[in-house]
């Protein structure tokens, strides 16, 4: 959680639903338009995923694209 995000083009997330929140905020403040967040399991609830990918089962990986949509 220390280090800055900015510089990042891509963010992968392996962490329990619980810290998605924390994860989407600090995305929100520091991802560039462009760059993803991409989470294998769990989705982010407050975000509007642009994709997710089903190759393994039980195993999605849900991505989100700066800017971010939220659900409302």
């Amino acid at each position: 959680w220390i280090a800055d995000w900015r510089s990042y083009d891509m963010v992968y997330m392996f962490q329990r639903p619980e810290s998605m929140p924390r994860a989407v905020e600090k995305a929100e403040a520091e991802l560039r338009p462009g760059a993803w967040l991409a989470s294998l399991e769990f989705p982010a609830e407050e975000l509007k995923a642009t994709a997710v990918l089903r190759t393994v089962e039980g195993k999605p990986v849900w991505l989100y694209r700066a800017p971010f949509q939220r659900i409302r």
